[in-house]
């Protein structure tokens, strides 16, 4: 009951940002249809098939993470446990993680307790990874990010002048708090949440330091920046569907990849609502795409992207649950 009631509140959350995305003016269902349906979907063909990359990628990353624990799944095996897991994830959020590992104690009886560790270890450097990415971000394109701050929290933002107050605020409460912390560090340390966050940071740190145990450190890391390339071009790609977004440049779609990476930390179900709004935020905020065509491109990415990983990952399903029926 208590997963049920879960489950339509997440369909509520992305639901009800739809709504407000279309009732806002964000998505416009008549211009969404008019340039969907004019799309170029070889170029979805396309993405489809760095998808395949992506998640094969995936799975070889994890088999080098089952290594060390003496588990040698196959990667057919491994691979299809990974579109489970994204099956799953765009219907039920959060699911994916036990499903795949589920997938894979059943082809091959590795206890879910273990290749649920190696999954933790798989989202830490994924995690290190997006805020890499993020800096690469603000790095490649710090003027046009410092230029929206200065807009949003400028006193004069029409003449470029005045102090942008909130990286002021920031600065401050961050020196502010750091020096708290360390003269009351004695005192800090006896509280429980402290100490359990304490604890959490060690079980970061020692799942970043396990690279260290593993056989193939130099193949992981590739892996893993396989994994994310492929996903920024996977964005990237269906730029070029719908001709009026062919001109944005790469560093958009890096962008793109970046706020709906974030967008995917609300619970909604394949990142509905969630992915669309941020994202489009995102394009008419910093880019001044105007409002509808960044609605468009959003709800066109997410849209493409999940109802690809919904159509493949029901045949990964329908074929496990026909292997399982063949005769010994």
């Amino acid at each position: 009951m208590k997963k049920t009631v879960q489950y339509l509140l997440f369909l509520g959350l992305a639901a009800g940002l739809i709504w407000f995305a279309v009732h806002t003016g964000t998505i416009n269902p008549q211009q969404l249809w008019n340039d969907v349906s004019h799309a170029d979907f070889r170029w979805v063909i396309l993405m489809v098939a760095l998808t395949f990359v992506a998640h094969g990628s995936r799975a070889a990353r994890w088999q080098i993470l089952l290594e060390p624990m003496g588990y040698h799944p196959s990667f057919l095996r491994t691979n299809t446990a990974v579109w489970l897991g994204y099956f799953a994830n765009n219907l039920v959020p959060r699911l994916g993680e036990v499903t795949r590992c589920s997938a894979l104690y059943k082809s091959d009886e590795i206890p879910i307790e273990k290749s649920l560790g190696t999954v933790v270890t798989e989202r830490i450097f994924d995690v290190v990874t997006l805020f890499l990415l993020l800096g690469l971000n603000l790095l490649l394109d710090f003027d046009r990010l410092l230029t929206f701050i200065q807009g949003a929290t400028s006193a004069t933002p029409q003449e470029g002048k005045g102090v942008p107050v909130l990286i002021w605020v920031v600065l401050a409460l961050l020196i502010g708090g750091g020096l708290l912390v360390f003269f009351l560090r004695e005192q800090l340390l006896q509280l429980a949440i402290v100490r359990k966050l304490a604890k959490t940071g060690k079980g970061l740190l020692d799942g970043l330091l396990s690279i260290r145990k593993l056989r193939r450190p130099g193949l992981f890391l590739f892996y893993t920046a396989m994994i994310w390339g492929m996903y920024w071009a996977m964005g990237y790609v269906l730029f070029f569907a719908i001709p009026k977004f062919a001109v944005l440049s790469p560093l958009v779609a890096l962008t793109v990849l970046t706020t709906g990476a974030l967008a995917m930390i609300l619970p909604t179900p394949g990142g509905v609502g969630s992915f669309n709004a941020f994202v489009a935020f995102a394009l008419h905020s910093i880019y001044q795409i105007p409002e509808t065509d960044s609605g468009t491109l959003a709800t066109f990415i997410q849209s493409s992207q999940m109802l690809a990983t919904l159509a493949i990952g029901s045949l990964f399903l329908l074929s496990t649950f026909l292997g399982r029926r063949r005769p010994a």
